[in-house]
This record gives C-alpha cells, structure tokens and sequence, in this order.
C-alpha cells in the first residue's frame, strides 16, 4: 500500500495497437494505519467521462494503480495513454508517463496539476489537457488519427454542462469498488475558499447544474443500490437540490454527498434530502476558530452553531 507497481525498464512491450486508449489514475501511497476502503469507495469520474466522449472505432481501457491489482497494462501497447495528475501523485504520473513514452504510446496528461503547473508537466507528455477534458478527449484522438497531435490543448469550463455524456461506467471493474455510481450533479460552488481547488489563480469554473432528471436517470441506470456524489458542494443552491432530492425520492435509492454546514440553515431540506435516501454527509470544518476561517475566506456559521447543527443532521 505505500509502493506503487514496478515499472521494469527491461520489460519488452510489443507493437503498438492502433486506436486503442489506456486511461490511468496513478497510485498513490496509503496510510497503513488509515482506512483503505475509501480508496476503494467509488472510482473517478474523470476517465469515465473521457471514456463517454470516445469514438466507437477506438478500444479504450481503465485502469486504477489504487486497486493493487498490479502494473498498468502493455501488452499490446496502447497506442495512446491518458494519464490524470493531481499533486497526490503527479511523480508517479511521470513515471508512468516516462516509461509509456519510451516505448511508442503517444502520453496525455491531464487533471488538476496539469491546470495549475503546466510549465512542470509539460515535459513529461505528448500532449497537455489544459481545463475541461470532455471537450477536449475528442479533439485530441482526431489528431492522433490524422499525425496532428498538438502540444497543449485548452478548454474552458463554461459550456453547457447538461449536454456532457453520461460517464461510461461498463469499463470499470465492478467487483473493486463499493460502487460504481460516482455521481455528479453541479459543478462549481458560489464560495471561493482559499484552501479550495477552486480559488486556484486563473481557474474560472462558473457555477453549472444538470437536470435532476439526468441525474435520477443515470443513478438508475447504473443498477446499484449507492451512490456517491463527488460535486464540491451539492448544497450550494438548496432550491435546486431540494428538486434533485424530489427526483430522487423515487428510486428507492441511498446516497451520500459532500455539503456545507450552511445547509442546516433550512431544516426542512435536510428532511427532504433524508426521505430522498441521503444516509450520509461530508462536512468539513476546517478550523473551530472564526478567525481563522474568516481569513480562509469561508463563508459558513459560527463555529459555536456548529454541535447544534451536526445534532440536525444526526
């Protein structure tokens, strides 16, 4: 749990296999005294939405280091590697990307790291992802296929977010995660914490909200009894997820998400979410000092609100 797979440089990989995508989320140590399920919880939803956007004449494989299931796979080479970075592991995705490379596999990094540190990944890749990867995943296998591969690639996140493919979820090895439902329903917040991603210098992601319909819908289809929203903060506008609960009352369904303290506010949304199959929140307090909190720019309740607002959600 705290070393990743061999990469052996000795290793003969083979021929490369023509219109065939490898998508990897790279390992990361794990805390032997921490928990590990939740490495195990629910799988990313970024490679799985890049995967919805790819065409069907192409073969496109997932693969998570984090399930110990070994190295990534090589034979036959891919002949394209999506690799996501995040701080956590952007070391291991280098390597990755190294070995890869150094064998054919035309490497393209995206993911939060690559947004706010292009100039230190570049070198590791073919090709950077620079913002919204859905928008670009297409546009970079066009230019595979016709030799035109480009060194960076640059979406916004300001498009309509309710026309994004549902993530394609049968790539994924059902049996390893808890779930496979990774959900998603808004992006964005309207705080702008200092700790937060989404405070990062240059990163504009407007706020952006999909039908509770397609939500409903995509729970369902996916045919497992939990699901895990993965949005910043799904209570960020309350009228709209008082109308995602609605949609999702019916299904008979549990779920958990991340919220804000700041729901307690209305007592009678945190009912509706319960009704709704809401078994869980994460909450984060980040400092039990107001002041502290004011200068990371948190809007929340006062810090001596906070044990009468756990006992609400209780």
């Amino acid at each position: 749990m705290t070393r990743p797979p061999l990469l052996d440089p000795a290793t003969w990989a083979g021929p490369l296999k023509p219109r065939y995508a490898l998508l990897i989320n790279p390992f990361y140590p794990k805390d032997p005294n921490a928990s590990f399920g939740k490495h195990m919880l629910t799988p990313t939803l970024a490679l799985t939405s890049f995967a919805a956007t790819t065409p069907e004449d192409w073969d496109v494989r997932y693969w998570d280091e984090n399930l110990l299931d070994g190295r990534p796979p090589f034979r036959p080479m891919p002949e394209l590697v999506g690799i996501t970075v995040h701080l956590t592991f952007a070391r291991r995705a280098f390597e990755l990307a190294h070995w890869y490379r150094s064998r054919g596999s035309k490497v393209i990094l995206g993911g939060l790291h690559v947004l706010s540190c292009p100039e230190e990944c570049a070198p590791h890749a073919d090709a950077l992802a620079v913002g919204d990867g859905v928008q670009l995943w297409p546009r970079i296998l066009a230019d595979v296929e016709s030799c035109r591969l480009k060194s960076k690639y640059v979406a916004t996140y300001e498009n309509n977010y309710r026309e994004d493919p549902a993530p394609r979820r049968s790539i994924l090895p059902r049996q390893s995660f808890l779930t496979t439902t990774s959900l998603i329903a808004t992006r964005g917040c309207h705080n702008r914490c200092g700790f937060c991603y989404l405070a990062t210098d240059g990163l504009r992601m407007p706020y952006r909200m999909r039908d509770p319909s397609q939500i409903a819908e995509e729970f369902e289809a996916d045919d497992q009894p939990y699901g895990v929203f993965i949005d910043n903060n799904l209570g960020s506008n309350r009228e709209y997820l008082g109308k995602l609960c609605h949609a999702l009352r019916p299904l008979n369904k549990i779920w958990s998400a991340a919220v804000s303290i700041d729901v307690t506010d209305d007592p009678g949304l945190i009912r509706t979410m319960a009704l709704a199959g809401c078994t869980g929140v994460f909450v984060g307090f980040e400092s039990l000092t107001d002041e502290n909190l004011t200068d990371a720019r948190k809007n929340t309740p006062k810090t001596a609100d906070y044990a009468r607002r756990v006992r609400m959600l209780h």
